[in-house]
């Protein structure tokens, strides 16, 4: 009998995955999949890395490490740049490498997907999973769901709880110098250098972005769910396109689901015996979409409950306070930035910016 299951093994899985090696026994279903994200580490993931002891090795990162955003207004076509401490990095590169992290004595179980569990008796459950095309199933004492944005295990047991609102995160990758070859616009953006977030209320309530990774240049959006995604993704392209540069062929395109918690109830810890950390709990950036620092630190504040009786949902809550009172600030100043004249009358004034009007 497992003392815990985890499933998933993004951030937030991988990492309570370490810190329990040694401490109990520990099942990780891991079904490799590639994550639609852009790969940005912000300050908040750098100071988790850090508290988690932990350093990036040079393979997990990629060409330039931009030290501003620029926000480019669409609609207004106004464009500030602002000043900010981001790491650029491969993401599937970061997530491997947070698993090889992981102790022997961790049954990682490649390329399991879980399909339910049942409780057996009352010190635990049994839960079933798929692997290599077969039914198998295990005993443990407790489950943690570490599945990202489409959790199962949320689904399962957690189904009353309101889900955050969700979006398609849809990417595509371009060879930069394709895309700057007819490049006239007269921005002030260094498209091979900056980190840009993009909005336009025609095309999502929420944001688009470019992000150059070595010789490559990433163009992604989150389009809310119900809305026809391919429609939009080409008539933002378009858009883009008028303004002078190139996104007519892509080398590959990535797509997956995204969280926006915009209801601090949609965030969802756990139970007595089931517990959800990273996107599966909805610890995610509503302002964003940023998850990798609030993987981590769920992770890690579990993983500091977990004694001989098990793990302690009063104190994971507790634990996890300042966090979700972060949550709350972001879901509160949302109508500034994604509101079309807040954040128009914001940059129009300049404030913060490196880019101040005379």
């Amino acid at each position: 009998m497992y003392d815990v299951a985890i499933v998933g093994a993004g951030p937030a899985g991988a990492t309570l995955a370490r810190l329990l090696s040694g401490r109990c026994r520990v099942l990780l279903l891991h079904c490799q999949r590639k994550k639609c994200c852009g790969g940005i580490l912000a300050p908040e993931s750098q100071k988790m890395l850090t508290k988690l002891d932990l350093v990036l090795p040079h393979e997990v990162l990629v060409n330039p490490q931009p030290f501003a955003v620029a926000v480019w207004d669409l609609q207004s076509q106004l464009v500030r740049r602002y000043a900010r401490q981001y790491i650029n990095i491969n993401r599937n590169t970061f997530d491997h490498w947070l698993v090889s992290l992981i102790p022997s004595d961790v049954d990682i179980r490649q390329g399991a997907v879980y399909r339910h569990s049942q409780y057996s008796d009352k010190n635990g459950f049994e839960i079933f999973f798929v692997e290599h095309n077969e039914i198998r199933s295990e005993r443990v004492r407790f489950l943690v769901g570490a599945d990202g944005s489409f959790s199962t295990v949320r689904r399962e047991f957690f189904a009353d709880c309101p889900s955050p609102k969700r979006y398609t995160a849809f990417q595509e990758w371009f060879e930069l110098q394709v895309v700057l070859s007819k490049n006239s616009t007269q921005t002030g953006i260094d498209f091979q250098n900056d980190y840009v977030g993009i909005f336009d209320s025609d095309i999502t309530d929420f944001y688009a972005w470019m992000i150059p990774k070595n010789e490559h240049l990433i163009l992604g959006s989150a389009i809310p769910n119900g809305n026809k995604t391919r429609e939009l993704v080409e008539r933002f392209k378009a858009k883009l396109c008028n303004t002078g540069l190139h996104f007519d062929f892509p080398v590959y395109r990535e797509a997956g689901s995204l969280f926006r918690p915009l209801n601090p109830f949609s965030v969802c810890l756990g139970s007595d015996r089931v517990f959800l950390i990273g996107e599966a709990a909805g610890l995610i950036s509503p302002s964003s979409a940023e998850g990798i620092s609030s993987a981590l630190a769920s992770a890690y504040y579990l993983a500091q409950t977990f004694s001989s009786q098990g793990f302690n949902l009063d104190a994971y809550r507790k634990n996890l306070r300042l966090l979700r009172w972060q949550l709350l600030l972001k879901m509160v100043k949302i109508p500034v930035m994604f509101y079309p004249w807040c954040r128009k009358q914001i940059m129009f004034s300049g404030l913060t910016a490196l880019d101040r009007p005379s």
